[in-house]
């Protein structure tokens, strides 16, 4: 299938772009600065490991889960890849007996028997099946009990994706959100332990969080581990290891974006990491590169004109603002700079296909933008901004005075 979704050359792009300047490339262009990146990579993993519990990112390439509960019609292609991978490399999700009959295709291609996690609805109710509704758990084991004891598949554990957490305010919030997510999927696998009784010592893998969720454990080293909610957490995580095996799952942690700004879920301060303060703007690693297009001083608020629409930015709504992106103060020197969130300068006001309208809450004040000028605009969901673009220009804000030289090109996997 790779012959049908082929990739830009990275050779020709590094070679075209490498050692210019973001001023100097073409518009809109997604820019990911890969020192606040590994930043957050580095928190991210220092806090699991003195958890001592797994990570999971989103995107792995050794050791693949399926994110959704597998479309029968995606099979074939994913039997392809476990054939190439070996034997317990491939996982998949189910929230439903339905779906195992789908499983034995998998095992007849490859010839091993597929790994499946038993999807959860711990409050998002998007996917999975109920937590709180034991019979139907129950129901489940029992056939995936069947369908293993016949060589089709391995119950490997259960997945849980708290993405109701996007909804939280507070670093107590995430918490208390993770520490009950993680309690309904312990409850979960006790029962599975009861239906699987002739392997009573067998450890399942209880997989739970999102982006907002996980990183709030960092919150159990950052000085504030004597919170009730800290407290609370760390014991539903050590209760939990006693008897099955605990990672933790993310996905935008590494890059952030403002939609994660509005969680407040990660700490301000952290004693384990540094003395810096962090979960701010500056922690958001990627941003749109957009030119202005055109000026509109005689409006009765000013607005301006940008290259750079709902294709660029995606068209994800952040519960802080109104708006679907916000200007950062890179290349301006005016006085109307971004200097806290929620925004109270030039935000992404409306939005179009190929236009960005930015916008100002004050009347008759002056533009600070000319025709041509190129601006860095946060996306409010990363993860759709992103998906956009077929390559990403890498810059390195570690190298004083080279912010703005593009150091490297990422060519984004196509395909689905």
């Amino acid at each position: 299938m790779a012959q049908l979704y082929p990739l830009a050359s990275e050779e020709a792009l590094r070679s075209q772009y490498v050692g210019k300047s973001l001023k100097d490339i073409p518009t809109p262009a997604a820019v990911i600065d890969v020192s606040v990146a590994s930043k957050n990579c580095d928190q991210m993993l220092e806090a699991v490991q003195k958890l001592g519990v797994q990570f999971r990112p989103h995107v792995k390439t050794h050791k693949i889960l399926y994110g959704i509960p597998l479309p029968p019609s995606q099979l074939p292609r994913l039997a392809a890849l476990g054939q190439a991978l070996g034997p317990l490399s491939t996982s998949v999700m189910i929230d439903h007996s339905s779906q195992l009959s789908h499983l034995e295709g998998y095992c007849s291609i490859t010839g091993h028997p597929i790994l499946i996690f038993i999807k959860l609805d711990t409050g998002y109710h998007r996917a999975g099946i109920d937590s709180d509704n034991p019979d139907l758990t129950r129901h489940l084991l029992s056939d995936i009990r069947r369908s293993e004891d016949a060589g089709h598949c391995v119950l490997q554990g259960f997945y849980s994706h708290a993405g109701h957490s996007y909804g939280g305010q507070s670093q107590a919030d995430a918490m208390r959100l993770l520490r009950e997510e993680i309690e309904r999927t312990l409850a979960n696998a006790v029962l599975a332990g009861e239906d699987f009784s002739k392997t009573p010592q067998r450890r399942f893998i209880l997989s739970i969080g999102a982006t907002p969720t996980t990183t709030s454990v960092q919150n159990i080293f950052s000085g504030q581990e004597q919170s009730t909610e800290a407290s609370d957490l760390r014991n539903a995580i050590a209760r939990a290891k006693q008897l099955h095996t605990v990672e933790l799952h993310a996905g935008v942690y590494p890059i952030l974006d403002l939609q994660q700004l509005a969680t407040a879920a990660r700490p301000t301060q952290s004693s384990f990491i540094s003395s810096e303060t962090y979960l701010s703007h500056n922690d958001l690693a990627l941003t749109i590169l957009v030119e202005v297009a055109s000026l509109y001083e005689y409006r009765e608020r000013p607005e301006a004109l940008i290259a750079g629409g709902s294709l660029a930015l995606g068209r994800e709504p952040c519960k802080a603002y109104s708006g679907w992106g916000v200007v950062t103060n890179w290349n301006r020197t005016d006085d109307q700079k971004f200097e806290s969130f929620p925004p109270e300068k030039w935000i992404v006001g409306r939005i179009s296909q190929e236009h960005g309208i930015l916008t100002l809450d004050e009347r008759h004040a002056l533009i600070p933008f000319t025709t041509g000028q190129k601006l860095r605009v946060w996306p409010n969901h990363a993860c759709i901004a992103g998906a956009g673009f077929g390559w990403y220009f890498i810059v390195d804000s570690s190298r004083t005075g080279l912010e703005d030289m593009i150091v490297d090109i990422w060519v984004r996997w196509r395909g689905w």
